[in-house]
């Protein structure tokens, strides 16, 4: 098996997917340089000087090329505006282009009946100036440089064959650009979007919870502000019910506390079943294929509390320190009276080798401890590019 690199890992999804589309457009961009050079050493017929202006020329218009590429992109992703100066040059060396091709080739002389060496150059030149320029220019203008393109390269010529060829290849090439940056956009504004998501699913989670605790505590804190008051004003006059209003605000005091944690329990604490498919819902909404195995409903209450937990700090890890695509989640019951429990990724990432504990009885740490209460042990594993989580319990007969 082949290694996956550091700087590979190390990089988001949507920054990958960046890279496997951006950069293949740099590398065809690269091409016009190792066409010069095909091109020149097929002629049999050229001046040395000329040879090697001609390939300094091109050479440098390769980059300006790759740097105005570059800027088109980000404007195309981002609306970042492209300096003057990254279009003036590549077109000022475009023009050197053909004037040094001109002294290296005879057979490239103006009105030259070699249209197998025309069309060639003008794609080279021409041809890797409008591909940079693609990204940022809208379908119109973009016509109007391939039709400008053409009728250079038919000037220069004086036939009509190499422009109608000039013409056929700068479609394909544009198209080729085009396509290429529109799915990268699409690709961002996909990650944008999930991000989104999930800040979203947190928010309104934490509405819920927020409404829950108004809904359970907001009358008693008011009535118990209402009967505080009250005893107060008795306690002035010397009023012996004064004892009797406290005492209710004792009661009412106790009341609410046990309220709140009944809230906080049905928060923390829930069934397996509602654990895992609120890890599916959480992980695709968050770009993660997840897959459930097997069924724990048959298990105790405190049991699945104990695996419920382990689902939910799982998922939470797969989000936070990992660039997951997949995650398996299964439950392992053949034992009898023990209970596996495996949560697999395929998305480490490198800069976390296993994923964080924190205080509290959260994190890996907070997990052993929970499950140590219970005889159970947890064991975390991480092969190549990817995390294995697994819990071993016993079930209570």
């Amino acid at each position: 098996m082949v290694p996956v690199p550091r700087w590979w890992l190390e990089r988001s999804r949507a920054e990958r997917f960046d890279i496997t589309l951006r950069w293949p457009l740099y590398s065809l961009s690269c091409g016009e340089l190792l066409l010069a050079a095909l091109i020149t050493v097929g002629q049999r017929d050229l001046h040395i000087a000329g040879a090697v202006l001609f390939l300094v020329v091109v050479a440098a218009h390769t980059t300006a090329n790759l740097l105005l590429l570059r800027a088109a992109i980000s404007r195309y992703l981002t609306g970042a505006p492209v300096p003057s100066r990254l279009i003036a040059v590549p077109t000022a060396l475009t023009l050197a282009g053909f004037l040094a091709a001109d002294l290296a080739f005879p057979k490239f002389g103006w009105g030259s009946g070699e249209a197998e060496l025309h069309i060639p150059v003008s794609v080279m030149l021409i041809g890797a100036l409008t591909f940079a320029l693609t990204p940022m220019l809208r379908w119109a203008p973009l016509l109007g440089v391939i039709l400008a393109g053409a009728a250079v390269t038919g000037a220069w010529s004086l036939q009509l064959g190499p422009a109608i060829a000039y013409v056929s290849w700068a479609v394909l090439i544009v198209f080729t650009c085009r396509v290429s940056v529109w799915t990268l956009s699409l690709g961002w504004e996909i990650d944008r979007s999930r991000a989104v998501s999930a800040q979203l699913a947190i928010a309104e989670e934490r509405l819920r919870f927020a409404r829950d605790l108004h809904d359970t505590l907001g009358h008693n804190l008011s009535l118990v502000a209402v009967r505080s008051e009250l005893a107060a004003a008795l306690a002035t006059r010397g009023d012996a019910s004064a004892a009797d209003q406290m005492l209710d605000v004792r009661q009412i005091a106790h009341d609410s506390l046990r309220e709140m944690r009944a809230v906080v329990s049905g928060y923390r604490a829930t069934d397996l079943a509602s654990e895992l498919a609120g890890a599916q819902s959480v992980l695709r909404s968050a770009g993660v294929n997840c897959r459930v195995i097997g069924d724990g409903t048959a298990l105790p209450p405190a049991t699945q509390a104990a695996l419920g937990w382990v689902v939910r700090e799982g998922t939470t890890n797969v989000i936070q320190h990992s660039n997951a695509t997949v995650c398996k989640i299964e439950l392992d019951l053949s034992m009898g009276d023990v209970i596996f429990l495996r949560m697999e990724n395929d998305g480490v990432s490198a800069t976390s080798d296993q994923p964080k504990t924190s205080e509290g009885g959260t994190g890996i740490a907070g997990l052993r401890e929970r499950l140590g209460s219970l005889g159970g042990t947890l064991t975390v594993a991480a092969p190549p590019g990817g995390f294995i989580l697994v819990v071993q319990l016993p079930v209570p007969r």
